[in-house]
């Protein structure tokens, strides 16, 4: 078991605390209509969760990514499409702007986010082979494009887009060869030109504000370039990295709900006098579940600790992601295989909510194919 030292402890307990009075009471109304309460927001932002990322001399807390993934954790468990707005928020928002922004726009701009301003992250793209762009005239950009997939994109008020805002030529064994130069811009969600429409009909996560941005001819303040223009593919996947953390995270909180539930239900439901739990079948499901969900655990923390210390963390937070969204879809899936009929019963039971959410962690934050193709990039390297 990872050894969590005081702080650590504290910040999880903490966490767990806001989400079983704030968030577990209004997980099973918000997954059946489809909609996020804003109210759940605005709680998180009161009690600081929106800002663990955001340095303290900007109104945050300045924990660490091991803190931050705990809090996540706590959060899936209650319901993972608020741990998916706070996380976007946090780990990928808000860490950005605090990591590569210049001075003034992390003055201008972290309070905000810490306090009261929902992010979203824009980088995927409706069409991949028509990239928004975001042509450089004078002092500002002009963007036009659309973006698919956006999480927080129907509630966001400040959004970070990525954009082709030129193009860059190299030359290499004589060649000359051309390629996108990719910046990373912010965005008004209320910018003249920009529209968001929720995408709905998800089968998890479906509380989880998702939305189409459209940018037709949205113009951006040259003032507004986070960082250096060119430099928005790179600080993209140096900021995934951080986001595949907290993606497993979510999925362990997912998993820990389920296995929760079927320890529950296995101890309660009697069959033939006597409880399921005492039938060897259900004994090893529930077995297999908790090792699998312990390994997911400590590899997630692994990875988020090795981010604290300043090391590359590529290839854990790929092992990490990859295996805590495939085991939370496992323990998911035996937890409904406890329950029987009635865990297919929504009314009756939350499993089935966690099996459709923890299907969905294989996917998001890059698939499990991906998160193969990222470790052996690195194990075979050379």
């Amino acid at each position: 078991m990872f050894d969590l030292n005081d702080q650590q402890k504290e910040t999880r307990a903490w966490a767990r605390e806001f989400a079983e009075r704030e968030v577990l009471p209004r997980a099973a109304e918000m997954d059946r209509s489809a909609t996020y309460d804003r109210a759940v927001i605005e709680a998180m932002f009161k009690a600081g969760l929106m800002g663990l990322l955001v340095p303290e001399q900007y109104g945050g807390r300045g924990l660490s990514a091991l803190e931050h993934a705990t809090a996540v954790e706590e959060l899936a468990r209650c319901d993972a499409s608020t741990a998916l707005v706070m996380s976007i928020h946090s780990s990928l928002v808000a860490a950005l702007i605090a990591e590569f922004a210049s001075d003034e726009m992390k003055d201008a701009v972290l309070p905000g986010l810490a306090s009261s301003k929902v992010g979203a992250f824009a980088l995927t793209e409706e069409d991949p082979s028509v990239p928004t762009k975001a042509d450089p005239a004078g002092d500002a950009f002009t963007a036009n494009g659309t973006k698919m997939y956006i999480t927080n994109g129907p509630v966001a008020d400040l959004i970070v887009l990525f954009a082709v805002t030129g193009v860059t030529e190299t030359e290499r064994d004589g060649k000359v060869r051309q390629r996108d130069e990719v910046s990373a811009l912010l965005v008004d969600a209320d910018a003249a030109g920009l529209t968001c429409t929720q995408i709905d009909g998800k089968m998890g996560l479906t509380a989880a504000p998702v939305g189409r941005m459209v940018f037709r001819d949205v113009s951006i303040p040259a003032s507004r370039l986070v960082g250096e223009r060119g430099e928005g593919l790179r600080m993209a996947m140096s900021m995934l990295n951080v986001g595949r953390i907290g993606a497993a995270a979510m999925a362990v909180g997912i998993g820990q709900a389920a296995l929760e539930a079927a320890r529950s239900y296995a101890t309660t439901r009697v069959t033939g006098g006597r409880p399921i739990a005492k039938f060897q079948a259900v004994q090893l499901m529930v077995a297999e579940s908790a090792t699998r969900l312990e390994a997911a655990r400590a590899l997630t923390y692994q990875a988020a600790s090795a981010a604290d210390r300043g090391e590359p963390i590529s290839e854990l937070a790929a092992m990490a992601k990859l295996f805590a969204s495939e085991t939370a879809s496992f323990v998911a899936s035996k937890a409904l295989q406890v329950h029987g009929g009635s865990g297919l019963v929504r009314e009756l039971h939350p499993v089935e909510r966690y099996f459709r959410d923890a299907r969905v962690m294989e996917i998001i934050e890059g698939t499990s194919e991906i998160q193969k193709l990222v470790v052996a990039g690195h194990e075979l390297k050379g």
